[in-house]
This record gives structure tokens, sequence and C-alpha cells, in this order.
């Protein structure tokens, strides 16, 4: 038999073992997006002191009353009065999320244009709704003509109006989803390994005349398969409990792109501790002390702008960041913008293939 014919084979078994403990796998991938959803989703609302820059060129008595409001309703807190060149410069750098110009015309201009102008990063900003809600109504205490909403009063100018309507559960879904992809490869392809070798199915495969590069294929692909299986549940739960993906029907290829990256490399790392490690208790030990650092430190609660400075390099240099900003990008702005979408893939394809070529190496020298 070939290469591509005993992966297969061995791809097959792990599908059917997957099949035939189908309740139990199912029931225990949708337990933790269920919890995290339920007991996380409704919190958005509640979250206050959102960091922003403020730009005051009108440094009128008006527009100091206005900031001052602001820090009041305690949704923002300024944390600095600067230029714009520089307030963007902090929001590029994730110092702050927002930065608020005030134009010399507060509170009113004279030919109707805003005079209030907020710029954010929207794959980042969860609270975006909150922001331009508190801003509008703190402004329309000063004479502003404001609408319905900030966009239609035509008060606030924004980098991104794609997702300002989203909530914190929209913004959550995201890291959930890749979640259950990460801990699916836990319990998949580096389990069925430790279990194979208790069991003498690892002797019983070397000593057939099956190639051995076959065995780790086949566990790869069944392992990347079933962490996909339990992203899209994932992805299901999410829009059952109210969640939305900005982009439509045309976001899910993105979503199921960066799942199936994501899934292949973590089955990677998982088969590479599954073949070093003799013991479950151990290995799974091991796995969820690269998985969980991993995953917080993505932004899967908040931000990555709003961490301490001690945790933005490890932030910036986590695969699974770039994985959330893609898929969030996605969910809450309707659309990937190019450059977005070159760093996201690219840090991803890079991640699976260091993974998976790192696999194949130590976990060849394991079973020989």
């Amino acid at each position: 038999m070939g290469l591509i014919q005993d992966s297969m084979t061995i791809y097959k078994r792990e599908m059917l073992l997957f099949q035939s403990n189908l309740r139990t796998n199912l029931i225990r991938s949708m337990i933790f997006p269920l919890i995290i959803l339920i007991f996380f989703g409704s919190l958005g609302s509640s979250i206050t002191g959102i960091p922003v820059a403020v730009a005051n060129y009108a440094n009128n008595p008006s527009s100091v009353q206005f900031i001052n409001s602001l820090e009041a309703n305690k949704v923002v807190s300024v944390t600095s009065l600067t230029n714009q060149e520089t307030g963007l410069g902090m929001l590029h750098s994730g110092t702050v999320e927002a930065v608020l110009v005030i134009l010399p015309s507060f509170p009113r201009s004279s030919n109707g244009s805003p005079s209030v102008y907020l710029y954010y990063s929207g794959s980042e900003f969860s609270q975006a709704g909150a922001v331009l809600s508190a801003i509008a109504s703190s402004a329309a205490a000063f004479g502003a003509n404001v609408g319905s909403s900030a966009e239609q009063a035509g008060l606030v100018k924004t980098v991104s109006t794609q997702g300002t309507g989203s909530n914190y559960r929209d913004f959550l879904v995201a890291s959930v989803i890749l979640m259950a992809v990460a801990f699916g490869a836990v319990f998949g392809g580096g389990m069925s390994i430790i279990i194979d070798r208790q069991l003498g199915n690892i002797k019983a495969f070397l000593i057939t005349p099956i190639n051995k590069k076959a065995i780790l294929i086949g566990k790869l692909l069944s392992g990347t398969l079933q962490s996909i299986i339990y992203g899209i549940l994932a992805i299901i739960i999410g829009l059952v409990l109210g969640a939305k993906i900005a982009m439509g029907l045309l976001g899910i290829p993105y979503i199921l792109a960066m799942l199936a990256l994501t899934g292949m490399a973590f089955s990677g790392i998982t088969l590479l501790l599954g073949s070093r490690i003799k013991r479950i208790e151990v290995y799974t030990i091991g796995a969820q002390s690269f998985v969980m650092p991993a995953w917080f430190l993505s932004g899967a609660f908040f931000p990555t702008s709003s961490f301490p400075p001690i945790l933005q390099p490890f932030s910036t240099y986590d695969p699974l960041t770039y994985a959330t900003n893609g898929i969030r990008s996605v969910m809450l702005n309707g659309f990937f913008p190019i450059s977005s979408m070159i760093t996201d893939f690219g840090v991803m394809i890079i991640f699976t293939a260091v993974a998976v070529i790192a696999s194949f190496i130590l976990f060849k020298n394991t079973i020989e």
C-alpha cells in the first residue's frame, strides 16, 4: 500500500472511533462554549473605563465640560489630552481603544458639519456601540443635533462604521470558536496516540507493512476534521444565542479557513506531545498548559489593547491572536481588510507549517 492509502486507512479508523463516541464527543465540545457565552456573553454592556485619548481643539468651557461629562458616565476614561496625530499613534500602538477629536467649532459648526469625531479600530473595539451612545448623549446636552443614533445624526465619524452595533457576545464568539477548535485537538489526535500506545496498537501498526508516516498523517487529518466540527458547533451555539456574522454567508469561508489552519496546527502540536508523553494525565496537563495561555493571550475576553504592558509582547507573538482578529473582522466589521488578511492568514499558515513539520520530525524519531 502507498502512503496515501495507508494514511486514509488510519484516517478512516480514527473517524470511526470518533463516530462510535459521537454523543460524548459532541456534548463535551458544547459544554464550555455554552457556559462561556451564557454566563459572560451579556457582560459587555457593563464594562466601564474604556481608555480614550482626547484632542480638544476647541479648548473652551463647553468642550471642557463635555469631556468631564464623558468621564462622569464612566463608560470611557480619558487617558490623555493630546493632539490628533499623537492620539492616532496611541490608537495604533494599542495604548488607547479610541481617539476623540473635538473641533474648534464645538459644540456647533457653522455649516452644520460634525464638531466631534471618533476614531477606533473596529476589529478590536467590542464596545464601539456603548462609546458612540455615550458620546452622543453627552454631546446632546451641549446643543448638538443628535438623532436616534450617532451615525444618523452625523455627530461621529468613524474609521470603520461596520460593527458599531455589535455587542460583547459577537466579540466573545470568535474566541470561543477557536477555544473549541484548540481543545478539540487536545482530545483528538494527541489523546489517541497515548490510548493506542497503552492498548498496544502502535506496536501493531509498526509490525505491519504500513508506512510509518501514514500513522501521523491519518491522525493529523482526523484531528483537524474533528476540530473543525467542534468549531462549527461553537458557531451554531453562538448564533442561536444571538451573535451575528456581520459579513453574512460570505464570511463563512473565511472563518472555516481559519478554523482549518488552527485545527491542523494544534493537532500537530498535540500529536507531538502525545508521542512524547506516556500518561494521559500528564499529557492533559501539558496540552492545557500550552493551549490555555495561548487562548487567553489572544484577547479571549478583552481586546489585547487593554492588556497590561508586560503581556503585550506575548499577545503580539501569540498565533491565536491573529486567528482571533481574523474571525472578529468578519463577525464585527463585515469585511476582511486586505492588509489584515495577509497578516492574519500569513501568521497562521507559518504557525501551522512549523507545527506540522515539527510533529513529523519528532513523532518519527519517537516511534521508530
